[in-house]
């Protein structure tokens, strides 16, 4: 697989983007792979050519998505700041406590990733207040949307190919996530012609 850093495009209210921060987390080292996360707004995109940006929203702690989406993005812009390790600490455990634990995005919420992922906590809360960091996310979101991404997890690899990566449940162990993204890169790499691949949902009825 081609060293370099491979830009992943996530959004904290997606679930697929978790489980996507879940195999990176398992596959990174074993491939040796290094991941650039990119902040990109699936609210935005929804309102593409509408007057109305997710960056310019008042914070409302009271909604459960965090703005839609714009508190863990600044909280997010806040934790890198400290370091991509500390980075990395924080958005998987957010990601987590959103996805796999239920809990709303909440300031109180925040801060107990920020918490623990050992954050240096009175810097941490200087620059969630920052207003730079909506000025930085504009500019993740509005980047993403010219390389036409539209979902999330999306990841872009150093020799060109990109793709939508979306699990309906995470591998059993870390040799399965292994396998599952070398083939993933593998069949991007391969088949630069092939375009999508999506499987019907069983009916229920």
């Amino acid at each position: 697989m081609h060293q370099g850093a491979v830009a992943v495009y996530f959004d904290y209210l997606c679930p697929y983007a978790w489980r996507g921060a879940e195999v990176v987390d398992m596959v990174g080292e074993e491939l040796g792979l290094r991941f650039d996360w990119r902040h990109f707004s699936l609210y935005q995109a929804n309102h593409r050519g509408a007057p109305w940006h997710v960056w310019n929203q008042r914070l409302d702690d009271r909604d459960e998505t965090g703005s839609k989406g714009l508190l863990p993005f600044l909280a997010s812009i806040a934790a890198r700041k400290q370091g991509r390790e500390a980075f990395d600490r924080f958005r998987l455990a957010l990601l987590r406590a959103r996805h796999r634990d239920r809990a709303p995005l909440t300031r109180s919420v925040m801060f107990a990733a920020a918490e623990s992922a050992t954050l240096h906590l009175a810097c941490f809360e200087q620059d969630l207040d920052d207003p730079e960091a909506r000025t930085m996310l504009a500019h993740e979101h509005c980047r993403a949307a010219h390389e036409d991404v539209f979902g999330t997890p999306t990841f872009a690899f150093p020799n060109g190919h990109a793709a939508y990566f979306r699990l309906r449940e995470l591998p059993v162990d870390r040799d399965e996530a292994v396998a599952l993204f070398s083939n993933f890169h593998d069949m991007l790499t391969r088949y630069p012609y092939l375009e999508t691949v999506r499987r019907p949902r069983a009916r229920l009825d």
